[in-house]
């Protein structure tokens, strides 16, 4: 028998992994979460989920550099198709929250993840790594560095709201707020 043919690649049964983690994170939110749920998902062993991601932090840490880069590479697409270079990253985060659909699936994602950064303060240190990639190009004035930092505060808010159902905010909603902060504001100026 061809044993190689069995074989995967590490860095796609990692990615198998995490898909499958993300899978029961929607389904299942927080309680459910566990290394024997992910392990009924995947197609390899429980004892290969335990070689490849060690403890359920181990885990949550890969669910959280595949969300923080698929967060990253969203925004930095966004800010790139942005000609007006001041600012641009700040608006690009507004972006992406206010205009992405907000799933139930994400919801219960985004809340297995925070979560599980309240109670272990080295996963919201690698979640704060990834946002500061996006923060790179943030205007260093101190009104542009505010304005930069008032756009992602209004973003994680609705984030938050998003998560625990705070407020209803409607697609037209959204769009109002990313208007309302566009006319004659230097960070929000020139948005597409």
């Amino acid at each position: 028998m061809d044993t190689t043919a069995r074989r995967r690649a590490p860095e796609d049964t990692r990615a198998q992994i995490i898909e499958k983690a993300l899978e029961v994170a929607a389904e299942r939110g927080a309680s459910g979460f566990t290394l024997d749920a992910v392990a009924a998902r995947t197609t390899v062993s429980k004892g290969a989920l335990l070689h490849h991601f060690p403890t359920k932090i181990a885990l949550l840490e890969g669910m959280i550099d595949h969300l923080g880069q698929m967060h990253t590479d969203g925004i930095l697409a966004q800010a790139a198709r942005d000609p007006e270079p001041y600012g641009r990253s700040a608006r690009a985060y507004l972006r992406a929250t206010v205009t992405e659909p907000v799933t139930p699936q994400d919801v219960s994602i985004g809340r297995v993840v925070m979560a599980a950064c309240a109670i272990e303060p080295a996963l919201a240190q690698r979640w704060r790594t990834w946002i500061d990639r996006v923060k790179v190009d943030d205007p260093s004035d101190p009104v542009g560095a505010d304005d930069a930092l008032m756009l992602r505060l209004l973003a994680d808010g609705l984030w938050v709201s998003d998560l625990f159902g705070v407020h209803d905010v409607s697609p037209d909603q959204r769009q109002a707020l990313l208007s309302l902060l566009t006319p004659g504001h230097p960070i929000t100026a020139n948005e597409a």
